[in-house]
């Protein structure tokens, strides 16, 4: 059964960081799991061997950024985790990468973060430490919303799981991991897939027999993946951009969790390379990204 035994969560001290600490909390609860906090203190370049900014050593101290970082994470914890249990760490470098690399080194199962932006803005952005994160973490990311949204989609209310799939070879993995871990937290499951090739300049009215061609093709590679898989779940297709598609799939069938796959992300050019940023920014839902 999957279950997420050991979370990191990255703070930053931001809002966005704050917003997301109930949906924490409320994960590290459901799954009974370890629950570390690691806050990252951005060191001038010049402690890691960068000459162009050696200058910053001779103005600032090393030690007393250290220092700073771990009373702000302590008082972090004093105020958000007082009544729960939790790590906190201090660590020091480029964000992204040591997230990553804290996530490979202490076998974490799930990294939780939030996105970036408000409101319609939130659309266009996707914080480059999460992009980071996204794009180097080996193990499931758990990405969240607005606290108003996360608020109504807490853990141990889950009841639709969205899993959006492409159909490249690796999704089947993808599928397989919706399946297993839906059967241990007892959800219903759909799928979505955005059909490639189908746009607002290709509708059914328009050119018939080259729409259905493309929905037909979808139909029968996704019907291959779920009997690799050894599933049966419905599945929802849809034309256009992933990330529409995906928030159209989540808000018609009152998803509580996206799952989509991201490993397509670490080669060039792949389709969900811009997908995985697309779903995250639009999704109505907390999205795990594994």
């Amino acid at each position: 059964m999957i279950t997420f035994q050991r979370i990191l969560f990255p703070v930053d001290f931001s809002e966005q960081c704050v917003a997301i600490v109930p949906a924490v909390k409320a994960m590290a609860k459901q799954f009974q799991a370890q629950l570390e906090l690691l806050h990252v203190v951005d060191l001038p370049m010049a402690w890691f061997g960068s000459a162009e900014a050696a200058a910053w050593a001779a103005l600032i101290s090393a030690e007393r950024l250290r220092e700073e970082g771990r009373i702000a994470l302590d008082r972090f914890i004093a105020k958000h985790f007082a009544d729960f249990p939790v790590a906190g760490v201090v660590d020091e470098g480029e964000a992204g990468r040591e997230i990553a690399d804290c996530a490979e080194e202490k076998h974490t199962d799930l990294i939780m973060m939030p996105t970036r932006g408000y409101g319609a803005f939130r659309a266009f952005l996707l914080g480059s430490i999460t992009a980071k994160v996204l794009h180097d973490a080996h193990c499931p990311v758990w990405t969240g919303v607005h606290a108003e949204e996360l608020a109504a989609h807490p853990p141990q209310r889950w009841k639709q799981l969205l899993c959006a799939l492409d159909t490249e070879a690796r999704d089947t993995a993808v599928l397989k991991w919706c399946a297993e871990f839906a059967a241990g937290q007892g959800l219903e499951v759909r799928l979505v897939h955005a059909v490639e090739g189908v746009d607002a300049t290709l509708t059914k009215e328009r050119d018939p027999s080259l729409y259905e061609f493309l929905f037909n093709v979808a139909r029968e590679r996704m019907a291959e993946m779920q009997a690799e898989a050894g599933t049966s779940f419905e599945v929802c297709y849809l034309g256009g951009n992933v990330g529409r598609a995906v928030h159209q799939a989540a808000v018609s069938h009152n998803a509580d969790l996206v799952v989509i796959g991201r490993g397509v992300m670490q080669k060039k050019l792949g389709r969900l390379r811009s997908s995985v940023a697309s779903v995250i920014q639009q999704a109505p839902c907390p999205v795990i990204s594994i």
